[in-house]
């Protein structure tokens, strides 16, 4: 069993009143292939919401493809994985249109989930007067992109949030049932960064489809972690990423795009398949992929989802995506989801009982559906988010912090950074417990492990602020002393 040696009272034995998802031992040991056990010098992985270690398939499949490409050279290599491709029916589109539930035509391979997400919204052709509706709790690089296309004219309406942590989407109801011969687009984030709370997306795609508004689906943190079928979520773009719950490589993202939604080029004009998606226009940028050029004067549009990639690619990348898709798809999305919540509410529960904790994915009066993302901090007892962060990795355990600023309620970016863990279907309760313990040892001699380090070897502690209150001194984060 893993332990790191805990002082006194552990919390591995104090809370357990729930039953854990069954797992068999030899299932658990395939799914953890390649990692090297946090007890024999490896680390011990809960970031799977900032990145997760490849699972031993997509180490596999990418590195295959890198030898090959060392060895017979990057174009012969390319052209031979799409020799496999023409054999076999199936890549990394396909993969990921058999899990998301539409046609690989409806698929495109990106770098990043916020570039698909940036590329779908980047080909709606807003005009004056066309709306854009979000709610107050939204993905910073979604809504700088708003703020952009209010500049240009478009309307942006921010929908409040319920006091649970949900969207109000009787205000969207409202909205959309108000006379207006403006275009309308629906923007959501499934899961926010640093929340653990899953939004009535299919109740959101319903009444946009209802009242023919574009809808716009930021699922980053769900694909991978959550069953997510686009079809029953009623969305036109969706966004994907591959170094997440998913286990891919990082470098690798997926869009899905509605065929209908796609406007087709005749004759240098764009054709729509229904007046519903007239908002809808040509990708921003294009090459000789995205589009077919026909005359000196003319190009047509690739028919589906292929016209937001571009000509060059990483045929290795893919190849992981695609490993990464078949791994997931293998141990199935609600399993994953199932085993990881179980894992993120055991940690919840025993990171309640540190003194001066605070959880922050969701609102106390939350009753709802929740995800593995877990964030807290400890600010009432002087101690920032970042300084538990370093002091963790220093104990060889990933985790990221959480900055407030995901909100247009400019109050909230006042309230201090969270540290957000996020464990998936590869991690153990024993792990579970290890971090738990190591937060609470973290927390009871944060001040003597930072005074330490800083009187050591910072500057501005030891110097111009020694005569400062000592609980400042002890906790400032460094990201804080950078910035004065």
């Amino acid at each position: 069993m893993l332990c790191h040696g805990c002082y006194g009272f552990c919390l591995r034995f104090h809370f357990r009143a729930f039953s854990s998802p069954s797992v068999h031992p030899v299932e658990l040991q395939q799914w953890r292939k390649g990692l090297k056990d946090w007890s024999s010098g490896g680390w011990l992985h809960m970031n799977a919401a900032g990145a997760s270690p490849a699972s031993q398939e997509v180490h596999d499949a990418t590195s295959k493809m890198l030898q090959q490409e060392r060895e017979l050279g990057g174009w012969a290599a390319s052209y031979e994985a799409e020799a496999r491709y023409r054999q076999h029916g199936r890549d990394a589109r396909q993969a990921a249109a058999e899990l998301l539930g539409c046609d690989a035509e409806e698929i495109a391979l990106t770098e990043s989930a916020q570039s698909a997400w940036a590329k779908a919204f980047g080909c709606l052709d807003f005009r004056p007067g066309d709306r854009i509706f979000c709610w107050a709790s939204e993905y910073a690089g979604n809504a700088v992109a708003f703020l952009q296309a209010k500049k240009k004219g478009a309307q942006l309406k921010i929908l409040p949030m319920q006091a649970d942590g949900t969207v109000d989407v009787q205000s969207l109801c409202r909205e959309l049932e108000s006379p207006s011969s403006s275009r309308s687009v629906v923007a959501l984030t499934h899961v926010q960064t640093n929340s653990s709370i899953i939004q009535p997306a299919a109740r959101v795609g319903e009444i946009a489809k209802r009242f023919n508004a574009i809808f716009l689906l930021d699922t980053c943190q769900s694909i991978g972690q959550l069953p997510v079928d686009v079809r029953s979520l009623n969305c036109d773009f969706a966004c994907g990423t591959g170094r997440k719950w998913l286990r891919g490589p990082r470098g690798t993202g997926i869009l899905y795009a509605r065929k209908s939604a796609l406007p087709m080029s005749k004759d240098g004009r764009l054709e729509h398949s229904d007046s519903v998606y007239k908002l809808v226009g040509e990708p921003l940028m294009i090459d000789h992929v995205a589009v077919s050029w026909t005359s000196s004067e003319t190009y047509q549009l690739s028919p589906g989802a292929r016209r937001f990639e571009m000509w060059e690619s990483s045929p290795a990348l893919h190849a992981g995506l695609a490993a990464a898709i078949d791994v997931c798809k293998s141990i199935e999305p609600y399993r994953i989801w199932k085993r990881s919540s179980f894992l993120a509410e055991l940690l919840r529960q025993n990171l309640r009982q540190i003194p001066g904790l605070r959880i922050r994915d969701a609102p106390e009066e939350f009753a709802g559906q929740r995800c593995a993302i877990v964030t807290f901090e400890a600010s009432q007892l002087g101690i920032a988010s970042e300084f538990i962060k370093d002091v963790l990795a220093q104990r060889r355990i990933t985790s990221s912090v959480a900055p407030p600023f995901h909100t247009f309620n400019e109050q909230e970016w006042a309230r201090p950074s969270t540290l957000r863990l996020s464990p998936s279907y590869y991690n153990t309760e024993d792990e579970v417990y290890t971090v738990a313990n190591a937060i609470r040892e973290i927390v009871q001699n944060g001040a003597f492990e930072w005074s330490a380090a800083a009187l050591l070897s910072d500057p501005f502690v030891f110097g111009a602020t020694r005569k400062r209150p000592l609980t400042v001194t002890l906790f400032r984060s460094k990201v804080q002393q950078e910035a004065i």
